[in-house]
């Protein structure tokens, strides 16, 4: 390749190198498909060990940036952007960080009501229509005795699409991922997804209506209530004892 590396010359560069390739990929001097050099190669360009700019190019792997290929036409190669490797990563950063639901309720009520006031704006009939079939796809499954876990985030996550805002739409994805998790682990019963179902109906009744207050405030109720029934039931789980007790020491501080 044409593009020239400089001796970074300081004997910790793990982290410089993936900084490095980073500001190179966005600037755009590397771009999706291109191929990087060899790990020897780099290694004597920059005047780093071998092993520095291996543990660069797994990093950048893990991270979605590049892709690793084996054999004769392989190596370290730039991959094209995905939103999925952020919105996992963000999701991980919520479960590190511990979050108790009280928390993570909060966050979401604030998210999802400016996406109403977007959604409100730039929703056209096409995409209430892709809502509405949402709604049907759960109500089949609830039909058939199943709670309708995967369809719910599915609605939330095409409502959350009408803002048009891919930062507050990789945002709010994170929160759904976790939301899954947590919907599967505490086991949530049928009776918590026919609730669900009922507020995702009354959400698009007030895009049709045009009417920002009434979905805000059906957003509002929505969010608080299934955030209640979540801390009801994690009360009674093993699995988040720990954080409702963080949560109630941080509300008596």
């Amino acid at each position: 390749m044409s593009i020239q590396f400089q001796p970074l010359n300081e004997k910790k560069n793990f982290e410089k190198i993936v900084d490095l390739i980073k500001q190179k990929v966005f600037s755009g001097e590397f771009r999706p498909g291109d191929r990087l050099p060899a790990e020897r190669d780099l290694a004597d360009a920059l005047k780093v060990s071998r092993l520095s700019v291996r543990e660069a190019y797994r990093a950048l792997e893990l991270f979605g940036m590049l892709e690793i290929r084996r054999g004769n036409e392989g190596g370290a190669f730039i991959r094209a952007p995905s939103s999925a490797s952020i919105i996992q990563s963000v999701s991980d950063l919520f479960r590190l960080q511990g979050i108790t639901l009280e928390e993570w309720t909060e966050a979401r009520l604030l998210l999802e009501l400016d996406i109403g006031r977007l959604a409100m704006k730039r929703a056209d009939k096409k995409d209430i229509t892709r809502l509405e079939r949402l709604i049907k796809e759960a109500h089949k499954k609830m039909d058939a005795g199943i709670p309708a876990h995967e369809e719910h985030i599915g609605f939330h996550l095409a409502f959350a699409e009408l803002a048009h805002n891919p930062i507050l739409f990789t945002a709010y994805n994170s929160m759904m991922d976790l939301l899954l998790s947590n919907l599967r682990a505490l086991n949530i019963t049928l009776e918590h997804s026919r609730k669900a179902t009922l507020n995702h109906t009354r959400i698009v009744d007030a895009l049709k209506q045009k009417n920002l207050e009434q979905l805000s405030a059906v957003i509002e109720e929505h969010v608080r209530q299934a955030g209640g029934r979540l801390m009801a039931i994690a009360k009674k789980s093993p699995l988040f004892r720990e954080s409702t007790r963080r949560s109630k020491a941080s509300q008596q501080k």
